[in-house]
């Protein structure tokens, strides 16, 4: 079958006589360099500097760090020592396991974490538009029709709205993955089953957004192009070979499913609408675009403009093939121009997300409503980020209506290229990269197993740059950033800042705890206060902040309890909580099951009991922090705090400052017999 749509070869092909192996080093170089000025001048501070800000490259650095610390896909990698005690905080992000083949081996060579990360992101656009031109000029057999492919793709306008986004640019196995496809369909030889499987794989393991849009690219291709009654072995065997690689994901999609399932973990339809792409997200051009004027967008996802070099092109195509009255041949012949348009539509149309609740009939046709109710897909909150599929498949369709499209003459043929490397400098250059100093270190002097725990601890950007820190000190860190913040961690930064001190001994319980107290977050001193409180001793002053240590304090001692009592709520007054365990126990202890309530109830709890319920005294009294924290990482759905009491004879209790809900979550627990 041949898939070539151009009217032979472009003249840059045919007027050199050059073999295909130096042609294509030739490109590769040629995209090495334009990689290179279109981050510059990232390439010259490699190792001192981050690009475009430092909240998620400082994450992704640090996964990619992590990446080459521990054997991939074991229970030690799946564990990383943030969030800590929480094992699997691996999952509640992108692993990057895809990337790491070329990270990790300059990690052991004793490259700068930064380094290995840099050299990732100039490697995403450099590959993609490097793969996009050798498909593209597969498609054409035209070098000048690839070489739009490649550029059109590698350096597209929507590549700048998400240079914060690693995972994201990493979309260069893609184009990869469909060259094999279209070669193993042309004539058959194994070698593109195998590549097809491993670029699959890389792809799959660097994003998880692709790991689910890109199969849905993948089915529609062997729909359109396979003749599955001539061609049905090959058919087979493309659809084996993806099916198969496929089933070397399982481990890693089993062990997100179980994680995000414990900490239930999923994103709701509202959030997909907030990251769903509007009209008006097709004309809103990135902020770094160096040639067109931009506006704020809805969300950080809404700069979804292609550009008009590739849109015209397109179009120019799609005219001319209607003037030629050959669109039924274009069709039956499964044409490569028409698949790669009419798929860019649908992955434009499924950018939208779900429908909004109040919505006309049009819009609440929405395809992704359909994708939803697929397995994994109630995990993303993106659903724009369909845009990047999108853009490879305008940049195919561009690149075929460019060969189809080529004037005849050497000379018009060159303008005719000039112009369209024009269009799409204008459309894809951006300004100067900006670039952030890397978070500073510190140096803590203290036991090695003391954990490290930074304040204030709610801070997006102080969570990251805890995280760098922490591959240079070592420590298990309690801070942490992802994707998903597990309910634990919510609640931790929620009782700091209460002013809870029960967090910081609840951490020192037979250990060391290291806290850090950032300077430019506690202009006040309530931070520092709060540690001090707690017996934190000043090691030293850094640039980051001071550097206290809370000495150990001894582990709590639970005490055995007996059976549970499910008490009746009873009325009483605003702000208490009241239950009759309907006959008078020997009660030790309370049970309370706060899920994600903690903010409701009050930093410090008090609990009365009585026999009678009209005399009531204090069993206990004291801040609720450290033991909801504690229930937490046991149970991060019921967040079952428990309250030791000292053994009391009683049959009602009252908890107060409490929402009336505590009493219906309350359980009392007797002293064993």
């Amino acid at each position: 079958m041949m898939h070539a749509e151009g009217r032979g070869q472009s003249s840059i092909h045919s007027a050199i006589s050059i073999r295909p192996s130096a042609l294509h080093a030739l490109a590769a170089l040629a995209f090495l360099a334009l990689a290179v000025a279109w981050t510059w001048p990232l390439a010259t501070r490699m190792s001192s500097r981050i690009p475009h800000d430092p909240g998620d490259p400082v994450l992704n650095t640090w996964i990619l760090w992590w990446n080459a610390q521990a054997l991939p896909f074991s229970s030690a990698w799946w564990s990383p020592p943030v969030f800590f005690p929480m094992p699997g905080a691996l999952a509640l992000s992108e692993h990057l396991a895809g990337i790491a083949p070329f990270a990790a081996p300059l990690l052991a060579v004793g490259a700068h974490p930064l380094t290995a990360y840099n050299v990732a992101l100039i490697l995403s656009s450099w590959l993609s538009a490097y793969f996009a031109f050798l498909l593209g000029r597969r498609l054409t057999g035209s070098v000048a029709a690839g070489l739009v492919a490649g550029v059109a793709f590698g350096f597209a306008p929507y590549r700048a709205s998400q240079l914060a986004h690693l995972q994201v640019l990493t979309a260069q196995w893609m184009p990869l993955a469909l060259l094999a496809m279209h070669g193993y369909l042309d004539d058959g030889r194994r070698r593109w089953l195998a590549l097809l499987a491993i670029a699959w794989l890389l792809q799959a393991l660097s994003n998880g957004y692709y790991l689910l849009f890109f199969p849905l690219l993948v089915g529609l291709w062997l729909l359109w192009f396979v003749d599955w009654p001539r061609q049905w072995r090959r058919g087979a065997a493309l659809t084996v070979t993806f099916a198969a690689a496929s089933l070397l994901l399982l481990p890693a999609l089993l062990q997100y499913q179980t994680m995000h399932a414990r900490l239930g973990l999923e994103r709701s339809i509202d959030e997909m609408r907030q990251f769903s792409a509007s009209l008006g997200s097709f004309v809103q051009p990135a902020h770094l675009l160096a040639f067109w004027p931009t506006r704020q967008a809805e969300t950080p996802e809404g700069f979804l403009f292609p550009g008009v070099t590739t849109i015209g092109l397109g179009a120019v195509g799609f005219v001319a093939l209607v003037a030629s009255r050959r669109v039924r041949h274009a069709v039956v012949s499964r044409s490569p121009a028409v698949f790669y348009g009419l798929a860019t539509l649908l992955l434009w149309w499924l950018c939208f997300g779900p429908a909004p609740e109040q919505s006309t009939r049009v819009e609440q046709v929405r395809p992704y409503a359909l994708l939803a109710w697929l397995p994994g897909f109630d995990g993303l909150r993106v659903p724009a980020r369909f845009a990047m599929l999108a853009t490879l498949t305008l940049s195919l369709a561009a690149a075929i209506a460019a060969a189809r499209l080529a004037p005849a003459g050497r000379t018009r043929r060159a303008l005719a290229g000039a112009l369209i490397a024009a269009g799409l400098f204008v459309d894809g250059w951006i300004d100067e990269m900006p670039m952030a100093a890397p978070p500073q270190r510190v140096i803590i002097d203290a036991p090695a197993d003391a954990p490290v725990l930074e304040l204030p601890a709610g801070d997006p950007f102080l969570n990251t740059a805890a995280m760098y820190r922490a591959i240079w000190h070592g420590r298990p860190l309690v801070n942490g950033f992802s994707g998903h913040t597990p309910r634990h961690y919510d609640l931790l930064a929620t009782a700091l800042m209460r002013g809870d001190p029960s967090i910081l001994t609840h951490y020192a319980r037979g250990r060391s705890l290291v806290v850090i107290v950032n300077r430019a977050h506690d202009a006040d001193g309530t931070s520092r206060r709060l540690v001090e409180s707690v017996g934190g001793e000043l090691k030293e002053e850094t640039g980051v902040g001071s550097v206290f240590v809370v000495p150990p304090r001894p582990r709590d001692r639970t005490p055995p309890v007996g059976d549970p009592v499910v008490g009746r709520e009873i009325p009483d007054r605003a702000g208490y909580a009241a239950v009759d365990l309907g006959a008078a126990h020997t009660v030790r202890a309370i049970s309370i099951n706060l899920r994600w309530r903690y903010a409701e109830v009050g930093p410090r709890m008090t609990i009365e009991t009585s026999t009678d319920g009209a005399s009531w005294a204090t069993a206990w009294d004291g801040w609720v922090g450290g033991a909801a924290l504690s229930a937490a990482l046991d149970d991060q759905l019921l967040v079952p705090m428990s309250v030791y009491l000292p053994d009391v004879h009683a049959r009602y209790v009252r908890i107060s400052p409490a929402p009336p809900w505590v009493a219906r979550e309350l359980t009392a627990r007797k002293a064993p017999r």
